[in-house]
């Protein structure tokens, strides 16, 4: 059974981009640690709103990920470019290809 995770990322005005720049990197990593795959979207009708979906095999890897001494530490990074608590929402596949 796969598990996917969402993050909703609603990062603070004018620093979209920057946030990205330091993020993308640490949601690259997922793999790292069990992920399938992983995607960032951007909202097109709030374009501070970006979110960080993971499927992963076993949801005990996305504890694994997420705090880590790396994801951790990248988190810290960018603590002040975002404002909203980050809990993920978890979702089970039900169709699709």
């Amino acid at each position: 059974m796969a598990y996917i995770s969402e993050l909703s990322w609603h990062v603070t005005p004018f620093r979209a981009q920057r946030w990205i720049d330091l993020w993308e990197p640490a949601a690259a990593k997922a793999p790292e640690y069990g992920a399938v795959d992983w995607r960032i979207y951007r909202s097109t009708e709030d374009p501070l709103l970006f979110r960080q979906v993971i499927t992963w095999n076993d949801k005990a890897d996305f504890e694994s990920y997420w705090f880590s001494e790396e994801i951790s530490a990248i988190r810290e990074q960018v603590i002040d470019y975002y404002d909203k608590p980050l809990l993920p929402v978890w979702c089970t596949p039900i169709v699709g290809s």
